[in-house]
């Protein structure tokens, strides 16, 4: 059994991207999140336009699932962050980037939920990692 957070529309270098940013007191970037892709395998991935378009209809490069391993830096920037800045990431969060929530509480759960994960994750010398659907 894994344990987990389960998510709809956090991508790990878009919206986890910015969560770390907003823990980190640094402007978003798209480099902040440096993922490591490993299903589907990035050596099988296709080539050319035409390699892509010929893929089968439920090929995992465009469906998935896709498995992505997030860098130490990112379990450990949410394992170590002040429970009392908890409130105030989530607000931050939500404003800037989970708009589709319906409150405050929920974005506040959900970063509890990940500082919580990282947190185990870090006691046993383990990485996160991301699973979701391609694109």
């Amino acid at each position: 059994m894994f344990d987990v957070v389960e998510t709809k529309w956090i991508d790990p270098t878009g919206s986890l991207g910015e969560l770390v940013g907003i823990v980190l007191g640094v402007p978003y970037s798209d480099d902040l999140v440096e993922t490591v892709t490993l299903y589907p395998p990035p050596e099988g991935a296709p080539k050319t336009d035409d390699a892509w378009e010929a893929l089968p209809d439920g090929s995992p490069y465009l469906v998935g699932p896709q498995i992505e391993e997030l860098p130490v830096s990112v379990r450990d920037t949410l394992a170590e962050v002040d429970d009392a800045r908890l409130p105030d990431v989530a607000r931050r969060w939500m404003k800037e980037e989970l708009s589709n929530l319906g409150d405050v509480q929920e974005a506040f759960e959900l970063v509890n939920e990940f500082v919580a994960l990282a947190r185990r994750a870090k006691e046993s010398d383990q990485l996160l990692y991301c699973w979701g659907a391609v694109g």
